[in-house]
């Protein structure tokens, strides 16, 4: 094969480079596991039905990342617990949990700050037609 320098030149100056396409291994294609927002994150001084803590997981099978959230909220005497419920990812890069319950649904919108704290949206949505939605903020921090 002949060298062409004008061509070579051409490509050079235009900034064109033609790179050979290979495709991704498995192992590239996987999703990263777990994910960031894995693990335990808890707020103080939560008012009565506020949020109080929140509990990721997530585990990888067959290159594929399950994740589940549940939440727990301030009541008396105890936090009330929200079952385990899929999560998943919007296309703003938040994780979103919808928690159902007997009286209505809590949505929960999760997005990390750095390693250490995560901003929670909490849209609590009544079944009963009387009532209001609410949204709530919280500032989460990963419990050691």
């Amino acid at each position: 094969m002949m060298f062409n320098a004008g061509l070579a030149a051409l490509v050079i100056m235009s900034g064109l480079f033609i790179l050979p396409v290979v495709p991704a291994t498995a192992q590239e294609q996987r999703s990263y596991c777990p994910i960031p927002e894995h693990g335990t994150w808890v707020t103080r001084g939560a008012k009565p039905k506020e949020l109080t803590q929140i509990e990721v997981t997530s585990r990888c099978e067959d290159d594929r990342v399950f994740i589940r959230a549940r939440a727990f909220t301030s009541c008396i005497p105890r936090d009330c617990k929200w079952g385990w419920t899929d999560a998943f990812y919007r296309a703003d890069g938040s994780l979103r949990v919808e928690l159902k319950g007997f009286y209505g649904v809590r949505i929960i919108d999760m997005r990390l700050f750095g390693d250490q704290r995560m901003e929670a949206t909490v849209v609590a949505d009544p079944h009963d037609p009387r009532l209001v939605e609410t949204v709530t903020t919280h500032i989460l921090t990963r419990r050691r």
